[in-house]
């Protein structure tokens, strides 16, 4: 299950230096603010070579938020600054990697996560009104046991991996403890797997992989209350939000769960 990042700066109060940088995820991307005479100008960029989402709140913006879709180098100027420690002091940021409101291709036809698929059985499918509502509504659970390999059911490159956690249970209070690998595909869209076990992710973030890779190994970390992959394709939103897409496999999945 997908969670909404949320990060919230703390600073002191003072405010001396000529330019200064701060990052997120892992310098996912960055908001650097550069003196120029009295006032200060701010610019977010990313610093993966990955697109990501990003929405910023604070009361210096013009509209006191604003979402930009980071897909290539270029530093955007967000707005000028009297002063930069009120910024850092009450800004807040969310993000959802991948490319903004992208167009999932519909022709593709995804090949089974797990292997042989008909050994795995779908636990909840769309419409799942246990998780699976919402901008989650088009995920699959498949049961497996914990050590079960993964396989990309699409290639592409990784561009977010979580292996640390080696806590779960059947409640939202361990949403955000799930282990998982987030694939971007060639049309902006994500292929995520999700609930892997405590390192049991094969790939590093920016890997290319190819359709049918070994890539991790199933679990039960996090919002789970069984050893199951979670598998959905999803497209970013604003606001860290994301919505999932319905797709189609080769061969076709059978759902036998009752939702």
């Amino acid at each position: 299950m997908r969670v909404v990042l949320l990060c919230v700066l703390f600073t002191v109060n003072s405010y001396n230096a000529l330019a200064d940088t701060r990052c997120f995820d892992q310098q996912r991307f960055c908001f650097a603010t550069e003196r120029d005479d009295d006032r200060y100008t701010l610019t977010l960029y990313r610093h993966a070579p990955l697109p990501v989402v990003v929405t910023v709140y604070a009361p210096q913006l013009a509209s006191h938020h604003a979402t930009y879709a980071l897909v290539d180098d270029t530093p955007v100027t967000l707005a000028t600054l009297d002063n930069p420690a009120a910024f850092w002091r009450t800004m807040r940021v969310r993000w959802t990697p991948g490319e903004l409101n992208a167009t999932h291709n519909d022709d593709i036809r995804y090949s089974p996560p797990l292997k042989p698929i008909d050994a795995y059985p779908i636990v909840q499918g769309y419409d799942g009104q246990f998780s699976h509502t919402g901008d989650s509504r088009y995920a699959l659970d498949f049961a497996a046991d914990v050590g079960t390999p993964v396989y990309a059911a699409r290639g592409g490159v990784v561009i977010d991996v979580k292996a640390d956690s080696n806590s779960g249970g059947a409640s939202q209070r361990y949403a955000g403890d799930a282990n998982y690998i987030a694939i971007l595909h060639d049309d902006g869209t994500t292929g995520e797997y999700y609930h892997l076990k405590h390192q049991g992710v094969r790939v590093s973030r920016g890997e290319q992989v190819a359709r049918g890779a070994h890539i991790g190994d199933t679990g039960n970390t996090g919002f789970s209350s069984l050893p199951h992959l979670h598998f959905a394709v999803y497209r970013a939103k604003s606001h860290g939000r994301f919505e999932s897409v319905r797709v189609r496999f080769s061969p076709p999945l059978i759902d036998t769960s009752t939702h």
